[in-house]
């Protein structure tokens, strides 16, 4: 590198000069704690030593367009309308499990209140936001655009599935297991008509393997033909998201008269609103039908019986975001990640 006069040196000269990414010369300049001691030295040294001025900030300190601040922004891209719940309770559980990660590692965070419905809206939210990192709850709309950005390397990791051509970074968990787990083990307590409940995303059938609750629904089946038990369309139940779908597929089983002794519910909530359905139509839980449910919320364990579930571990999915997040915000790349699921055995299911 020459040093000709006047010459103004940048945070790419210096990285050159160092072997380093451009986005860790700024971390060590700006005093980051996730860069070492050693790294912050060398890149301080030799910054002072090719005389570079770092930018002044504008009178909020906030620098120009192309140096981003480091906060992480978590986007939850579901339309909540005025006064709505800002998530479900998994979600609020994940949020924790992602603040305890970025607290952890002295960084802030903010939640958006823009809520993006389409690869379009999407579009314009990443381009014109101050970010530097994402991180996104769901993914099925949005998967052609985050494929995009993906192939960009844009800091930005999803909570969701993996399937065949993603270029994105996800992380979630094995949703197939969980529901193969779950009714495997209704199926070996002696059940034989294991009712599936869960709501399914208003998409485009081509998009349906990238849904949680499809996966789960895979697992499901599963495990009735590796058990020899005949698959039944009539007691799968898949509405779209309501508060009241548990209830709701209860009632719609019980006012035609369709057998069921279990079910397989897609997530906890759906599985109390079912729990309290069967009380108001005088079946016994677990005599009469078994009850599982899936994430293992707080609640979870406070319903009466106790609901069996499948536990997603929040405080280990929060972690693994945000290390990947900021592993990319640092210039790395990340790839997706699945963690495994738990089941929990209350007294919902008898066993």
């Amino acid at each position: 590198m020459e040093d000709g006069p006047g010459r103004k040196f940048t945070l790419r000269h210096i990285a050159e000069e160092l072997g380093l990414s451009t986005a860790t010369v700024s971390r060590a300049i700006a005093g980051n704690t996730a860069i070492s001691e050693q790294t912050r030295e060398l890149v301080v040294e030799t910054a002072a030593r090719l005389g570079y001025s770092a930018p002044k900030r504008g009178p909020k300190g906030k620098s120009g367009k192309g140096n981003l601040p480091e906060q992480v922004c978590v986007v939850l891209p579901v339309a909540t309308g005025h006064g709505g719940q800002l998530g479900n309770p998994f979600e609020l559980s994940l949020l924790g499990g992602i603040g305890a990660a970025l607290r952890e590692r002295r960084r802030d965070f903010s939640i958006s209140w823009q809520t993006p419905h389409d690869d379009r809206t999407l579009s314009e939210f990443i381009d014109t936001s101050h970010y530097r990192g994402f991180i996104f709850f769901g993914q099925s709309q949005f998967h052609d655009a985050l494929n995009r950005f993906g192939a960009a390397n844009r800091p930005i990791v999803v909570w969701g599935v993996e399937t065949e051509g993603q270029r994105y970074c996800s992380v979630g968990t094995d949703n197939y297991d969980g529901g193969f787990r779950a009714t495997r083990h209704l199926i070996r307590t002696g059940r034989k008509r294991i009712a599936f409940f869960g709501s399914m995303p208003p998409i485009a059938e081509a998009r349906t393997a990238l849904s949680q609750i499809a996966q789960r629904l895979e697992g499901y089946k599963a495990a009735l033909t590796a058990e020899g038990i005949p698959f039944d369309p009539a007691i799968v139940q898949t509405p779209f998201s309501s508060r009241y779908e548990g209830a709701d597929a209860v009632d719609n089983l019980v006012e035609r008269g369709v057998a069921f002794d279990s079910i397989v519910a897609a997530s906890d909530i759906v599985a109390l609103g079912a729990l309290q359905a069967l009380k108001r139509h005088g079946l016994r839980v677990p005599e009469d039908v078994a009850l599982i449910g899936y994430d293992d919320i707080d609640v979870a364990s406070f319903s009466s019986p106790q609901l069996s579930t499948v536990r997603q571990d929040v405080i280990k999915a929060g972690n693994m975001l945000v290390s990947k997040v900021l592993r990319m915000m640092d210039g790395h790349r990340a790839v997706s990640e699945r963690l495994p699921t738990e089941l929990i055995i209350r007294g919902s299911c008898g066993a």
